[in-house]
């Protein structure tokens, strides 16, 4: 099953990415009781919109996770109800509004000394009662004009480090909030006097510690995935693999029924290891991708403060026997031949789309004469393919879509490939992918992996062994018939794509010369008969 991940959307008349996510029904119920001003902001009655303020993709895409982040712990906040203030923690807060005024402004204070003790005297006056305000009460008008003139930087501070508190230690902060404030403005008048002395008032307050690793709050595991897929990316991971280690984290939170990521324990995961070895899904898999995913994901949100720690810092693993290896991983010369000669006769229909038709004519082809990995021909685009000479080369790109090494290489075209018109097909194709159709977003990952499912199943249909992998087996293919072709393994490997077995080899590199002389040795597939070609051309 592919999951949906969620991405960030457009709306209309904005050229900006947008957050949006809809609001669950507790949560609604615990918004309603809320006043309208104490809501956060941008959260709507249904749904949350919050504009990530670029139309760049990829950097919506990283400032997604963080917004996402942001919105799952407010909702954590909300869901644990409201909780008391300690005096240290007021003071922090109020410390962090103090110091948004007096450093940020320090530079450039704007305002004349005159101005800034105007705003002084006048944010006293509202901790002692506008006496312009016309109330029978003192008190309520007191309360009016603090309310009036704190309540919002309260709301602001508590919204950002994402506290839900009661209305007693609201009150708390904007009492603490009208005795600093008017040492900002002071402190703001002395600056645009010239007078930079050293403030010693901000040395009162301490630093916000609520959130250290020894008592963090509820994460939710899909924000924590989406936070560490897009720092995955911005490192240059590739997408594929980036996608997979979050789908992974997002499968853990659906089978364990809840996404609070300080609940998860490290017999949660084994349990659900368990689980995926019950339903039969491979060891190889749980081992090197679900628990590693998982493993990896937890430890860089320890590392960034974002969990206490990480359940899987004494790992989880499946011991087995493996699966038992009843055949060899290639195709055997029937096998090929036969999938080949599917591919030959594929014809295009009025339901399929003609670059997938296209998919199914080419690529099982171009992974037998190259041992490439499926996908890395599927994101095969036009100005990937050139002549040199009377021969022509691939050039497979992590410009295209994901590369395993990361690293570009050039697999010469086979003769074969050229006599059944592969050099005519792209010749005749449009600029940009061969065989799907590129996303609008940019993001092709979608696309490139429907194309693979289509290819599995169109090989399956030919072979249904399910003992040999339907499209992994070329790799195994190709090298066993350049062995009996007496190519050097090393060339293989470079042509494969295959790290090389030792550091001595990876100081040998392979020249596109030396590879086309090997593909000269490997003799062509006995698939296509003469009819078969003329009518492949």
């Amino acid at each position: 099953m592919v999951l949906r991940m969620a991405s960030p959307v457009k709306r209309k008349g904005s050229d900006n990415w947008w957050y949006r996510r809809s609001i669950p029904a507790d949560v609604k119920r615990i918004l309603a009781e809320l006043p309208r001003e104490r809501r956060p902001r941008n959260w709507y009655s249904t749904h949350i919109y919050i504009s990530l303020r670029t139309a760049d993709r990829q950097r919506a895409k990283a400032k997604y996770a963080e917004v996402a982040d942001q919105v799952e712990r407010q909702m954590t906040a909300l869901r644990e109800g409201p909780n008391p203030l300690t005096p240290k923690q007021i003071a922090a807060l109020s410390g962090e509004v103090y110091r948004a005024f007096a450093e940020g402004l320090e530079d450039n204070p704007v305002l004349s000394p005159e101005q800034w003790r105007d705003i002084a005297e006048g944010a006293r006056e509202a901790r002692n009662g506008s006496p312009l305000l016309i109330a029978d009460d003192p008190t309520e008008r007191r309360a009016f004009t603090m309310e009036r003139r704190f309540g919002r930087m309260a709301d602001a501070i508590l919204a950002k480090r994402v506290v839900v508190t009661d209305e007693a230690s609201r009150w708390k902060l904007i009492e603490r909030l009208s005795i600093d404030m008017p040492e900002a403005a002071e402190k703001l008048a002395r600056n645009a006097d010239a007078d930079f002395s050293p403030d010693k008032y901000v040395e009162r307050f301490p630093s916000w510690d609520s959130n250290k690793p020894n008592n963090v709050p509820g994460r939710s595991l899909r924000a924590l995935a989406d936070a560490w897929h897009a720092a995955a990316l911005a490192r240059k991971v590739s997408e594929r693999d980036a996608d997979r280690f979050r789908s992974v984290v997002v499968r853990f939170a659906k089978w364990l029924g809840h996404d609070d990521a300080a609940r998860v324990s490290r017999a949660d995961v084994a349990r659900w290891a368990d689980a995926r070895s019950a339903a039969g899904i491979a060891t190889s898999t749980i081992n090197k991708v679900d628990t590693a995913a998982l493993r990896a994901v937890f430890g860089w949100c320890v590392e960034r403060g974002m969990i206490a720690a990480n359940p899987l810092a004494h790992n989880v693993r499946i011991k087995s026997r493996g699966k038992a290896k009843v055949r060899e991983p290639f195709f055997s010369d029937n096998e090929a031949s036969a999938i080949l000669r599917a591919a030959l006769s594929v014809q295009p229909t009025k339901r399929e789309d003609p670059k997938t038709t296209a998919a199914k004519r080419w690529v099982p082809w171009l992974c037998a004469y190259s041992g490439a990995r499926v996908v890395e021909m599927i994101q095969l685009r036009k100005q990937d393919v050139r002549r040199e000479g009377a021969s022509w080369v691939a050039r497979l790109t992590p410009e295209a879509g994901g590369i395993k090494t990361n690293q570009f290489r050039d697999v010469p075209l086979h003769e074969h490939l050229i006599a059944l018109g592969f050099g005519v097909f792209v010749e005749a194709a449009p600029s940009g992918p061969l065989f799907f159709n590129g996303s609008k977003q940019g993001d092709n990952t979608g696309p490139v992996d429907g194309v693979y499912a289509r290819l599995r199943k169109f090989v399956r249909a030919v072979v249904d062994d399910r003992n040999v992998q339907p499209n992994h087996a070329w790799r195994y293919t190709f090298k066993t018939r350049g062995l009996e072709a007496d190519i050097e393994p090393l060339v293989l490997d470079a042509i494969r794509g295959h790290a090389p077995g030792t550091k001595g080899a990876d100081y040998t590199k392979v020249t596109l010369k030396k590879r086309f002389a090997a593909m000269k040795k490997l003799p062509r597939y006995t698939s296509a008969t003469t009819d078969e070609t003329r009518a492949a051309r």
